[in-house]
């Protein structure tokens, strides 16, 4: 793709001049005769290389180069002067020119300027797009991600750090240690111990509170080094472990037990009770409204401890008549009573060893 560059001087022979020597080398050349073309031309083009006149009739190309670095352009801007002075020098190299080009053009340096313009150019583009790439993976990592000056200041923050941490882009520069935190402030003292120490801190299962309400997080600091590998600050990474402890926490919680279902508190409680009284050798009144399960509970509290390879015994005493009673519950032998025509194992007998569970018994 041929680079495109603009021209901008209020004298047509120095546009011409510019524009017959360019298109020859298969350029995209626009030109502006003043700063208001200039920056409609900028405003719609994306160009290469600007070359701009420093004298122009009205606002000068001091005045264009301060607009280019309003509008942040990553183009190298290179000054046409008749007169090159100190100040006027000096003004433009201060404000990011790339560098000036005295009057008459010479063709040969122009060339040469133009390739040194675009190699700049050229890495100038890389390492935007190398920027871009690193701030798009920056804000889509799901950790909350902030950085800090050796004084606490915030550099930067990521999307889900203003989500965990209840914090805004309006907070960089701000003092993260004078920030309002509804938690134990363990954050703070993470950044504060590996600024002092230079040296990597891990806390985890840290409750705090968010936007969402209470929370858990695990957090890390490092060290953060400049280009130079000199420290500079901290680095806080911060991951929302809430949802991670919720499933923790229900894994842990029984959400059955022998054929009971049921995780709340109160179920838990239960659990825990039939667990306890699984081997004991004692009675249990296990009592409730009609529905509620005491026949599960008996059967859990047999088979959930050693009873479970004998019988359990279930009577329904409210079927029983009362001159009945004793016979189903103890046993007789034979003759014992009208009817009695052979020995009968009772109730209770059947149950050695196990369990018998009087239903009704109210």
């Amino acid at each position: 793709m041929n680079s495109r560059i603009l021209i901008i001087d209020d004298e047509e022979g120095i546009r011409l001049t510019f524009e017959r020597f360019l298109t020859a080398k298969k350029y995209i050349v626009d030109t502006a005769k003043n700063f208001t073309e200039a920056i409609n031309c900028i405003s719609e083009n994306d160009y290469d290389v600007i070359f701009a006149d420093i004298i122009l009739r009205g606002k000068t190309g001091i005045d264009v180069l301060r607009e280019i670095n309003k509008k942040k352009l990553n183009c190298p801007v290179i000054m046409i002067t008749g007169y090159p002075n100190i100040d006027t020098a000096s003004e433009a190299i201060r404000l990011g020119a790339f560098d000036y080009i005295p009057k008459p053009i010479q063709k040969d340096a122009l060339f040469h300027m133009i390739d040194l313009a675009l190699q700049h150019k050229s890495l100038i583009d890389e390492k935007e797009k190398y920027r871009l790439n690193l701030e798009a993976i920056f804000m889509s990592v799901k950790d909350g991600i902030i950085s800090v000056d050796s004084d606490m200041k915030i550099l930067e923050i990521n999307n889900a750090a203003e989500n965990i941490c209840a914090l805004s882009r309006g907070n960089i520069g701000q003092k993260f240690s004078s920030m309002d935190k509804s938690c134990n402030r363990k954050c703070v003292k993470s950044l504060i111990e590996t600024i002092d120490n230079k040296k990597s801190v891990e806390s985890s299962h840290i409750e705090c509170q968010s936007k969402k309400g209470s929370q858990i997080i695990s957090l890390t600091t490092f060290p953060l080094l400049d280009r130079h590998n000199l420290f500079s600050g901290a680095i806080m990474v911060v991951r929302d472990e809430t949802r991670l402890n919720s499933l923790e926490r229900d894994m842990k919680e029984r959400q059955d037990f022998h054929k009971i279902i049921g995780k709340s508190r109160k179920m838990q409680d239960i659990y825990s009770l039939i667990d306890l009284l699984s081997d004991v050798e004692s009675t249990v009144l296990i009592s409730g409204e009609s529905g509620t399960g005491k026949e599960l509970v008996a059967e859990a509290l047999h088979y959930n401890g050693k009873r479970s390879n004998n019988n359990i015994v279930k009577v329904n005493c409210s079927a029983l008549s009362e001159n009945l009673l004793e016979s189903e519950l103890f046993g007789h032998v034979r003759g014992s009573f009208t009817g009695a025509f052979k020995d009968k194992k009772g109730r209770f007998q059947t149950a050695d060893k196990g369990t018998i569970f009087l239903d009704e018994i109210a």
